[in-house]
């Protein structure tokens, strides 16, 4: 696996790779530093084969890896920036896996929050919103049914979607992988909200680690797979 711009090692990845916010950002129990070790530790690509690429097609590759990957999808705000993008392929087929790491950190607002900011300022939100729900589930935003769910993965799932469809790829995988040093709150709490967002997926089966599920989108023209990797700091 080649990472771009040849980062071989933590101090590379954090020049060359490093958070939005610097340094306040790349700290022991943190997303950012924690996930750039478990990328750079020499198990992760054959843990990501294992759990994700061997469910879904046979003697895959990880050829490239480009950390803090920015991939536009609408014209309604800020491109998606994914932890990590792996872009993997044999001799029949190209598989896409796109990356949102935590630690303690949320899954950005509740859709209803970001639905209220819609309201003011000539926002965009709802236009963004209206068009994820639409591609996953074929539904315009209700806020009973949706208000609790969490924004990131939404733009997470998109983001993926449309960055395959960009390079002509027609299989993706949107991995949560959640980091933890002993098992807490937090957790639990990101698995609830996964599994509220499977639900409105249409998707009753409970989150567990190395859980791959799809392909859960019925029109695309790519098949949309959804990955839960829980891995101990």
């Amino acid at each position: 696996m080649i990472i771009a711009g040849q980062i071989e090692n933590i101090k590379e990845w954090f020049i060359k790779a490093g958070p939005q916010k610097g340094e306040k950002q790349w700290k022991k129990g943190y997303s950012a530093l924690e996930f750039a070790q478990k990328t750079l530790n020499d198990d992760f690509q054959s843990d990501i084969k294992i759990n994700i690429l061997d469910k879904i097609s046979n003697n895959q590759i990880i050829l490239y890896a480009f950390p803090e990957y920015k991939a536009s999808f609408d014209d309604y705000g800020e491109p998606r920036h994914h932890d990590l993008a792996l872009f993997c392929e044999n001799d029949n087929e190209k598989i896409l896996i796109c990356f949102e790491a935590k630690v303690n950190e949320n899954f950005d607002e509740l859709l209803r929050e970001k639905w209220e900011k819609g309201k003011k300022n000539n926002s965009k939100y709802h236009n963004r919103i209206n068009n994820i729900l639409e591609t996953l589930i074929q539904k315009k935003y209700i806020s009973e049914e949706m208000g609790n769910i969490r924004y990131q993965l939404l733009t997470g799932s998109m983001g993926t979607i449309k960055l395959a469809e960009q390079q002509k790829i027609k299989k993706c995988v949107f991995c949560i992988y959640q980091l933890y040093k002993n098992e807490n709150k937090i957790v639990d709490i990101h698995e609830q909200e996964i599994n509220d967002f499977l639900k409105i997926l249409g998707i009753n089966k409970g989150i567990e680690n190395n859980l791959l599920i799809g392909p859960i989108n019925k029109n695309s023209k790519v098949e949309l797979y959804l990955s839960y990797l829980k891995r101990k700091i």
